[in-house]
């Protein structure tokens, strides 16, 4: 090998030590970088170097700097994101929900079991006061579970169309910083510029990852490294076109809003009741069939109770007094009787669990003017007297009861039909809180196997990356020495020839 050969030789080896230094600093430096992909630097067989002082060349070069990347990976990871943002985001906001409901202190299950106890045990002395007024007390604490119940509910749905809000507003953010990204991948891979930088790339897949979080949908990524976002099969990005998602002014629907490179004049609309997956998936979820589910069921317990407890209160044969237990306070008004005009007289007839669901699955119909008349259980009260005497006629000792005992029994009898629908209520909540939770856990298990497949491709590993730089110094040494020696041999052949 010529001369000439090793001086080739020689620097092709610093060029290699100088590109492996570069990129092994770049891997340190990018472990503390989320999303971070590690690079190599690659030596290819340039050519082979003739045994000749006339044709000389090295025999490796740097080909260019790759990104350790997966797209098979990459693409499963970010529809794993999207489902575990999905159910992390249903448990975060539901298992204070499943807590309260099944709880003793503060379910409805136990209050409504004491309140039928209280009027089983005046059915046997409908004469005695005390035993009039146990239903009182047991009434007001059922009247609290309910408010309190719903309360929760309401509670939960502000938190979720709150939650919404911010979501969809950190959305807007993001996709007018990927369309931006796309466009800089589009000129690098114009005529005359190289391919996209590792950091360009990056940060594309770092935007995918939390718009999957945020929003869910589909990602692809395009044959020229640029990434279209889709939700509900529409385009929110692709490639330097940035559209909008907005929320409707119900709060519980999500308006896509396209072409907006048309002018904000010239977009469409098109609206979604859901999504797939992310946060803003599970909170419409949340916002639009569960808390629904939740206040309709308590609204059927809270109108079947008035139904049947003041329809018992008000049964005593020729009394011209009124009482009631329970009612709906509407404004200054409270709606308590079933007098023909009261807002109350359209509730069905409740003797048994079929009556409930019929009641249930009317409160779902368009045509209910119930609820929207107010009889609903956020406006549920005890109207249960604190004066016990007023449960006699007359308001007077020796007044004969206004509950008889045959209608206290035929009220108490009901408890079964009320206690099968409060625990279907918490049953409900319950399953369907524990399977967001059991998806939690098997998406947290798929999401970490993946992460794991990813680090150990597009992961840095420091004690790789020191055993890498120990290797590139140890050639830049033994490359700066051939250097020396082939200037050493030039400089004795050049004292030789002179």
């Amino acid at each position: 090998m010529g001369i000439y050969s090793i001086t080739e030789s020689a620097m092709a080896g610093l060029n290699i030590a100088q590109a492996g230094i570069l990129t092994t600093s770049q891997n340190v430096a990018g472990t503390s970088v989320e999303g971070y992909t590690r690079r190599n630097a690659n030596a290819i067989m340039d050519k082979l170097a003739p045994n000749s002082l006339m044709l000389n060349g090295s025999s490796f070069a740097v080909e260019g700097f790759t990104r350790q990347y997966s797209s098979l990976l990459n693409g499963q990871l970010l529809n794993q994101q999207a489902k575990s943002s999905y159910s992390d985001t249903l448990v975060q906001y539901t298992q204070s929900v499943d807590s309260l409901v099944a709880d003793k202190a503060t379910g409805l299950n136990v209050a409504l079991n004491d309140f039928f106890n209280a009027v089983g045990t005046y059915a046997a002395d409908p004469t005695n006061k005390a035993m009039a007024g146990a239903i009182s007390g047991t009434a007001n604490a059922v009247a609290q579970r309910m408010t309190g119940m719903s309360t929760l509910a309401t509670q939960l749905q502000s938190d979720a169309q709150k939650g919404l809000t911010d979501t969809v507003a950190q959305v807007n953010t993001l996709l007018p910083s990927l369309a931006d990204i796309n466009q800089r991948i589009i000129e690098a891979n114009s005529p005359g510029n190289s391919a996209p930088s590792a950091d360009l790339l990056d940060e594309r897949d770092r935007l995918l990852s939390q718009l999957q979080k945020l929003v869910g949908g589909q990602s692809l990524i395009n044959s020229d490294e640029t990434a279209t976002q889709l939700a509900a099969g529409m385009p929110l990005v692709e490639r330097a076109i940035a559209n909008k998602v907005t929320i409707n002014s119900d709060l519980e629907h999500v308006a896509l809003t396209f072409n907006l490179q048309n002018g904000p004049d010239k977009g469409f609309q098109t609206t979604v009741q859901s999504l797939d997956g992310g946060q803003a998936g599970a909170l419409l979820k949340i916002s639009n069939e569960f808390v629904p589910a939740i206040v309709r069921q308590l609204d059927t317990i809270a109108l079947a109770l008035v139904k049947v407890a003041n329809g018992a209160a008000q049964s005593a044969a020729g009394s011209a007094t009124n009482l009631a237990i329970f009612g709906f306070k509407v404004g200054s008004t409270t709606y308590s009787s079933l007098a023909t005009g009261d807002r109350t007289a359209n509730i069905r007839s409740i003797a048994s669990d079929a009556d409930m669901t019929s009641l249930y699955n009317d409160l779902a119909s368009p045509a209910n003017l119930m609820t929207a008349n107010g009889l609903k259980a956020s406006n549920f009260v005890s109207v249960a007297p604190s004066n016990f005497l007023q449960y006699f006629t007359g308001a007077v000792d020796g007044g004969a009861p206004l509950i008889t005992s045959s209608k206290a029994n035929t009220l108490q009898q009901l408890s079964t039909v009320f206690a099968s629908r409060a625990s279907n209520f918490v049953n409900d909540v319950g399953v369907q809180v524990a399977t967001w939770k059991n998806n939690q856990k098997a998406d947290t298990v798929v999401m970490a196997n993946l992460k794991d497949q990813r680090d150990s491709i597009s992961g840095v590993n420091l004690d790789e990356e020191a055993a890498n730089l120990l290797k590139y110094q140890q050639l830049y040494t033994a490359s700066t020495k051939v250097l020396q020696a082939g200037n050493q041999m030039f400089n004795t052949l050049l004292s030789i020839m002179n």
